[in-house]
C-alpha cells in the first residue's frame, strides 16, 4: 500500500514538473535585456512610432507592416525597478500577436506614466512559443526600442498661450 502511494506521489510530482514549462511567462533574455542593441527593421517595418516621439495623450497607437509570413510581434516596456524590458499588454489585453494575412498591425496602448516611456517592439519568425535558443538577433529576431514622452496638458496650454501672445505682439508691432 505504501509503495502505491509513494509511486502515485512521485508520478504526480513528475507530471506537475513537466507541465511547468507550459505555463512559463515566455520571458526571452535577449529581448528583455536593456543592453540588447536595436537591429534593422528587416522583418517588420514599424510605421509608428517613427522614432522617439512626444505626445500629450496617454493613449498611443503602434503600427507596422510586413511582407513576410509567420511573423510574431511582442510588445515590451522598460521597468526601472527591474532594469529590464517586460511584456506590456495593449488595450486588447495582448502583449504578443501574429501579423495576419493583410501584413499590417495596429495596436493601441495606454502609456503608463507622464514623461519618458521606453517601448520595445520585438518581431521574430515563428510562433509565440519560440524557445530562447531558437532566436538569433539580426537573423530571425528584430528588436527596436523607442521613447514616447507624454507631456502634461498644462505645458500644452502654456505653449499655446505663449504662441498667441507672440502673434499678438507681432501684430501690434507691424500693424498686420
Amino acid at each position: 500500500m505504501i509503495k502505491k502511494i509513494v509511486g502515485l506521489l512521485l508520478t504526480f510530482i513528475f507530471l506537475t514538473s513537466m507541465c511547468m514549462t507550459a505555463f512559463a511567462d515566455g520571458k526571452i533574455d535577449v529581448i528583455s535585456s536593456k543592453k540588447t542593441e536595436d537591429t534593422k527593421q528587416f522583418l517588420v517595418t514599424i510605421t509608428r512610432p517613427e522614432g522617439d516621439e512626444t505626445t500629450f495623450k496617454e493613449s498611443y497607437v503602434i503600427c507596422g507592416n510586413s511582407d513576410k509570413q509567420n511573423i510574431t510581434v511582442k510588445l515590451l516596456i522598460y521597468n526601472e525597478k527591474t532594469d529590464q524590458f517586460e511584456p506590456y499588454r495593449n488595450l486588447d489585453g495582448e502583449d504578443t500577436w501574429t501579423i495576419g494575412a493583410s501584413g499590417f498591425f495596429m495596436k493601441e496602448i495606454e502609456l503608463p506614466k507622464k514623461g519618458a516611456n521606453r517601448i520595445r517592439i520585438a518581431a521574430y519568425q515563428g510562433s509565440a512559443k519560440m524557445e530562447q535558443t531558437e532566436l538569433v538577433l539580426g537573423e530571425n529576431l528584430q528588436v527596436n526600442t523607442f521613447t514616447v514622452t507624454v507631456l502634461d496638458r498644462s505645458l500644452r496650454n502654456s505653449i499655446k498661450n505663449g504662441f498667441l501672445r507672440i502673434t499678438d505682439m507681432l501684430e501690434n508691432l507691424f500693424g498686420a
